[in-house]
């Protein structure tokens, strides 16, 4: 008799970056690294393995370990990054982590590994690409109340794309920690999702996706990281570049999500 075994594919594991505290937040004279346990909860949720990385690994080696990047939350990027000069920013996110993570997108977009950016991380990837930021949306643009770090505000989107989970010209009450917001779109980007006064609240291309709210900390965390783990399992198991190995043979390696996938 033919025995039948049954087989389980692995689940796609997930690198989430962490914050750097180098501001006395969790004990003085000492320095960390953390993050919400929201992250791994929701990546958990969708299917997700999860591993927390930071600059201890190198942005090539965590490319090619994982199948998908989240690069969390944090302060105010360094707006030197982005050619500009500080505008009232009490915060600046450590140059350390936002370096790190700038090399592990092009170790991403060598290997044709997805990224989701969340907050921070969504302004990160718009910056990395040629971008620029509103530094004050307040101030700068009369745009209402986005929250803080510390407390977020409730706020409703409308999604003019199919982005994810999201449908076009779905509307979305999502929750807002944010300050500063998408400017100049970077090389390669697009708008799929604004707030009712106008600030961009998601973007894609390059086969990555940046959203500006925090959706660890609403009602949205499943429509967003249900689709993003899905695609990084459709990528694990059908990317099909190839590189030779020696004559007369070829080795499979991965391939970049497409949009479509991304946006299922």
């Amino acid at each position: 008799m033919k025995s039948h075994t049954k087989t389980t594919a692995k689940k796609p594991l997930i690198g989430v970056t962490m914050h750097y505290d180098h501001f006395d937040e969790v004990k003085k004279g000492v320095r960390y690294r953390f993050i919400r346990e929201e992250y791994g909860q929701a990546i958990t949720r969708a299917g997700g393995e999860v591993i927390f990385i930071d600059g201890s690994i190198s942005p090539r080696r965590a490319a090619k370990l994982c199948d998908g990047i989240v690069i969390s939350g944090g302060e105010d990027i360094d707006p030197a990054l982005y050619g500009e000069a500080k505008q009232g920013s009490a915060w600046i996110e450590p140059l350390e982590r936002t370096l790190f993570e700038r090399e592990l997108i092009d170790a991403c977009d060598e290997i044709g590994v997805p990224i989701l950016g969340i907050c921070y991380g969504s302004q990160l990837l718009n910056i990395h690409y040629g971008g620029s930021l509103y530094q004050d949306i307040a101030s700068q643009c009369g745009a209402r109340d986005h929250g803080t770090s510390s407390k977020a505000a409730l706020g409703e989107i409308i999604f003019k794309k199919s982005c994810l989970g999201f449908k076009a010209r779905s509307h979305q009450s999502v929750a807002h920690r944010h300050h500063q917001a998408v400017a100049r779109l970077g090389d390669g980007l697009h708008v799929v999702a604004r707030a009712l006064d106008g600030t961009v609240e998601a973007i894609a291309g390059r086969g990555h996706v940046g959203i500006q709210w925090h959706p660890e900390a609403d009602g949205s965390a499943d429509a967003i990281y249900g689709p993003f783990v899905r695609s990084c399992r459709l990528g694990k198991t059908k990317r099909r570049a190839t590189l030779p190995l020696r004559r007369g043979t070829r080795k499979t390696l991965w391939r970049k999500p497409t949009m479509s996938q991304l946006w299922s």
